[in-house]
């Protein structure tokens, strides 16, 4: 068992009322809201307002000088090597979930990754390679996270080899999650068990239209439990099954008139083999997505469905809809999300492992879940240095309530 699962698995689901180290636990809590408030005066002059006279101020400038310290070498004139920059981010959080079975709260190191980037041969050639350590820190090394060669031969054509996701799941799971407006991804998509793999995959576009396949090692260990020593399996032994995915989207913004307006629609099939590590809950997964910008709002969709799973893993089929608002531009941002779930038999949906299942009657399943999220975001840098905080609401019923509850978190993301 990794050390992520020892530390989730020690804790147990605690009675009302809350004990005592849930209320010391609160002290990240109000720290974050300090940095906020301390924050907010710092960042006026790097958001292009004015700074009150007398309130230290960060420029633009200086952020970008700062960030910049990353990029070791960048010369386009070199045959060879034309760019190798350290990539990094922390992802740290508070957490305190309620329901009427106990109450749970924390700080959790939620993710933190170093590696690097290098463009090579006229940058048609791109290497990737990062780790991940875990939760308090406890194993600085635990597990690649990506580690590929991405080819590009063409304006319209790139070919990637290595760890990476599979292509499914455009908003959700495709883009990165320093730029999510959310703590958690969408539990439907949680409970499909997609993840990293070894992979060989393509991705083209031609005017409007894009497409992309791939084909995904079902047995590469999951970059969400760790894989112990560098070298021990990292890319799996390929023993175990095969996935494969094709999807295509379209960017019709210019009908529309808009920042950004685009559809697609990916489908992921496993054959799926018994102690599969990622991709081995479900046979056939397809997911819709859908986004639209205009100005201060925007809003993304995605429906996902999923079939041929083994016992409680019944066919389910979920979507969420996640709405942002400007309130300042590039500085402050609302941000709701309601999340639905339903599936065929009565135990086929799962709550939030993170938070929610903590506390949850019946392992956190029923066949239905409902949610609401309400949140804000505090750009300090953009989605490079940010500060979040929000509430989600959420149900899991069946033959009973699983969970009836609130998950309260606060915390901040960094990444360069």
């Amino acid at each position: 068992m990794n050390t992520q699962a020892r530390r989730k698995s020690d804790k147990q689901a605690s009675p009302n009322p809350r004990p005592a180290t849930a209320l010391r636990l609160k002290a990240p809590g109000s720290l974050c809201v300090s940095i906020i408030v301390m924050a907010s005066s710092l960042t006026f002059h790097a958001n292009g307002a004015e700074p009150q006279s007398g309130i230290p101020s960060i420029s633009t400038e200086t952020f970008e000088q700062l960030w910049n310290l990353a990029t070791l070498h960048k010369d386009a004139r070199n045959p060879f090597l034309q760019e190798f920059k350290l990539r990094g981010r922390y992802h740290g959080q508070y957490w305190n979930v309620d329901d009427a079975t106990g109450s749970q709260s924390d700080w959790e190191d939620r993710r933190s990754r170093f590696g690097f980037d290098a463009k090579l041969f006229e940058k048609k050639l791109e290497v990737r390679a990062d780790f991940q350590s875990n939760d308090g820190f406890e194993d600085i090394y635990d597990g690649l996270v990506d580690a590929y060669l991405r080819w590009k031969p063409a304006s319209w054509l790139s070919i990637t080899a290595g760890k990476t996701k599979p292509l499914i799941g455009q908003y959700d799971f495709l883009e990165s999650s320093n730029a999510q407006p959310t703590f958690e991804r969408s539990q439907i998509f949680n409970q499909l068990g997609i993840s990293r793999a070894t992979a060989l995959t393509m991705e083209g576009t031609r005017n409007e239209w894009s497409w992309r396949a791939g084909v995904y090692s079902n047995d590469t260990p999951s970059t969400t439990g760790g894989s112990g020593a560098f070298g021990e399996g990292e890319f799996g032994d390929f023993n175990g099954g095969i996935s494969a995915s094709l999807g295509a989207g379209y960017d019709f913004k210019n009908i529309m008139r808009l920042e950004k307006a685009d559809i697609r629609l990916d489908w992921l099939h496993s054959d799926r083999e018994p102690g599969d590590l990622v991709q081995g809950k479900y046979d056939d997964i397809i997911a819709a997505s859908f986004g639209l910008k205009q100005d201060s709002v925007g809003v993304v969709m995605e429906v996902y469905y999923a079939a041929g799973g083994d016992g409680d893993n019944s066919n389910v089929f979920g979507f969420y809809i996640q709405p942002t608002y400007d309130l300042l531009p590039n500085q402050l941002q609302l941000v709701g999300r309601y999340s639905y779930a339903s599936s065929a038999g009565p135990f086929g949906v799962v709550g939030q492992g993170r938070h929610e299942r903590s506390v949850a009657a019946n392992g956190g399943r029923g066949d239905t879940y409902h949610a609401l999220y309400g949140g804000i975001q505090y750009f300090i840098y953009g989605d490079k240095l940010k500060l979040l905080a929000g509430t989600e609401w959420a149900r899991i019923s069946g033959d009973e309530v699983a969970f009836d509850g609130f998950t309260f978190l606060t915390g901040m993301r960094f990444s360069f």
